[in-house]
């Protein structure tokens, strides 16, 4: 197993193909769980060092130079003594000056990394509340809580797989409400969709199917409801080690242990050194322990190397398993890859196992399963191809802020298409464009939405085949393709430019989405530059005009490709791809 990190998302995808295809699979069922931690926020909020920093930097500009007994300067040398730092190197700090400019700044913050929670812990005189640090000298509500902070790709990404019902739950430890805030742009349904769950009473909230779980305190509702939610921030050394211990606790961490003992484990951005989470894992393995061999693996960490705390966390949850087997089980566990990339592959590669499973079934009855096979691999040329836009073509010349506004913009084409296409092709209408939402191809794994009479799987089996089609002739030089844009939804789902031939493709499932796309403005049946993809053989007596029902006749219109039709009037794929030329007019 190759021990290069996958710091890009074919990489990461290769990784899905190869020695991770079977977390892959169990993801794509919806076997596991996110346990989400600081480093999906980190672009977003401050990370701990800028923390440690601003919790120095608010003790020495408050103490008192004059006053030997100044509560603020008694808290800073406490912190101060929790680094390694000799005397000397102590009395040499000139508390006049902003820490940012301190000589010993980078070794006092790298030391206290792994101690923050003790930081935090310091009391700052008798009369201030255990959690001044946190709450005042962290400055929660306008750090963590601000209503101004925005989503970044890590968010959107999670919030697009909790949408796809392949992920029930995400666990997290983060104050912020970053999440919450991508799922509210994403969906006009949050209030049912999401259950929020803070302290135990919020478990006592039934009806939605999506589970966000801050067992460490939500900064949002601890501003917007101080009395209610602000105990329920931890962070201090002293509420961690006694968090598994008290009784408030025990319906939360009984409901954590469940879903660690239950479902399969994906950790995002959560280094899991903390202690309570060790005694709450440890705990959850006595009910069930985790077997070794394991498929798919009951860990996967999206790291790109593992330390010592997350060996901790292996050899708790594998208990007497992981002796012996310590090697086979971190290779298993460790992705390579941290978040960002991960998710976006998560992405891309779930959306295509929907597509391809609907049109295996598609093809099912009509042609060979190699007819589908072939079709598949078009459909993953298409996510390869997709995938290789997720980064700018020289991004290892590129600052990492530059690659960062890059993914942000990939990632808000990729909503913005994808609402774009499904919205048009399910309703025959477009999206509003003043609003950031996301249609989902399913609410549950795709093995279990087509179990419902109601969902369309047939259509989005047909929507496949076309997408493949396209894929083919991207991938032969037949044509370029440019996404369109839910700003301009006349200008087609997408564009196929092929020479002079410059074609504004609309895919819909039937006749009446067709026809509501026509009442709705965004096409026009005359339109020569348009070609139109119905996934449903149309009925003749809706046949608006008296060319040919499919593809072309020479006279001027939109063209007509119908799936449905072309697959019983074609026996092959090369056929099927023909025909879909001729109705583009290429």
């Amino acid at each position: 197993m190759s021990n290069e990190p996958a710091r890009t998302v074919p990489a990461v995808l290769e990784k899905f193909d190869s020695t991770f295809s079977e977390f892959s699979s169990g993801f794509n069922a919806g076997q596991y769980v996110f346990w989400l931690g600081s480093g999906i926020s980190r672009e977003r909020v401050p990370n701990v060092n800028d923390l440690l920093e601003r919790v120095i930097e608010h003790l020495r500009s408050h103490l008192d130079p004059i006053n030997p007994e100044c509560e603020y300067r008694m808290a800073l040398d406490e912190v101060l003594r929790l680094t390694p730092l000799t005397r000397e190197e102590l009395e040499s700090i000139d508390f006049s000056i902003a820490v940012s400019n301190w000589d010993l700044r980078k070794q006092i913050l790298a030391a206290l990394v792994t101690k923050y929670s003790s930081v935090l812990d310091v009391p700052v005189g008798d009369d201030s509340p255990e959690d001044y640090l946190v709450w005042t000298g962290l400055d929660v509500p306008d750090t963590y809580g601000a209503p101004d902070l925005e989503p970044d790709v890590e968010h959107y990404c999670i919030a697009i797989l909790l949408l796809e019902g392949l992920v029930p739950t995400a666990v997290t430890a983060n104050w912020d409400g970053l999440l919450e805030k991508a799922l509210n742009e994403l969906t006009p349904a949050f209030a049912s969709l999401v259950r929020v769950v803070v302290k135990p009473d919020d478990f006592r909230e039934h009806g939605p199917r999506i589970d966000i779980i801050k067992f460490h305190g939500c900064a949002v509702r601890a501003r917007d409801f101080q009395g209610e939610y602000r105990d329920h921030l931890i962070a201090r050394e002293s509420q961690i080690s006694t968090w598994t211990t008290k009784q408030e606790n025990r319906s939360m961490r009984k409901h954590l242990e469940t879903l660690y003992t239950d479902r399969l484990t994906l950790m995002l951005g959560l280094s899991a050194q903390d202690a309570n989470l060790h005694t709450m894992f440890a705990n959850s393995i006595q009910d069930l322990s985790r077997p070794w061999p394991a498929a798919p693996p009951s860990v996967v960490l999206s790291e790109e190397r593992l330390e010592s705390y997350h060996r901790l966390l292996l050899k708790i949850t594998f208990g007497e398993n992981y002796q012996g087997n310590s090697k086979a089980i971190a290779e298993s566990a460790l992705l390579g890859a941290y978040a960002k990339p991960t998710l976006l592959a998560l992405v891309l590669a779930s959306l295509t196992e929907k597509l391809s499973y609907l049109l295996e079934h598609s093809v099912e009855g009509v042609w060979e399963p190699a007819a589908a096979q072939r079709l598949q691999t078009h459909l993953f040329e298409l996510r390869d191809l997709a995938a290789s836009l997720a980064q700018p073509d020289n991004f290892e010349t590129l600052e990492f802020s530059e690659i960062l506004e890059f993914q942000r913009g990939f990632t808000a084409r990729l909503i913005d298409v994808v609402n774009l296409a499904l919205t048009i092709f399910r309703a025959g209408r477009t999206p509003d464009e003043n609003t950031k939402r996301y249609e989902p191809l399913s609410e549950r794994p795709i093995a279990h939405a087509v179990l419902n009479p109601d969902y369309p799987a047939k259509q989005f089996g047909r929507l496949a085949i076309a997408l493949a089609l396209i894929a083919r002739g991207l991938s032969t030089g037949q044509w370029s393709v440019e996404p369109g844009y839910s700003k301009a939804p006349d200008g087609g789902v997408i564009r196929l430019l092929a020479g002079p031939r410059d074609a504004r493709v609309f895919f819909v499932k039937d006749a009446p989405a067709l026809t509501g796309l026509e009442l709705d403005g965004a096409l026009d049946d005359g339109d020569a530059s348009a070609l139109v993809v119905v996934a449903d053989e149309e009925p003749r007596t809706q046949t608006r005009s008296p060319r040919s029902r499919y593809g072309r006749d020479g006279k001027s219109g939109a063209g007509r490709f119908n799936v449905a039709s072309s697959m019983c009037e074609t026996s092959s794929v090369d056929e099927l791809y023909e025909a879909f030329k001729l109705a583009g007019g290429f």
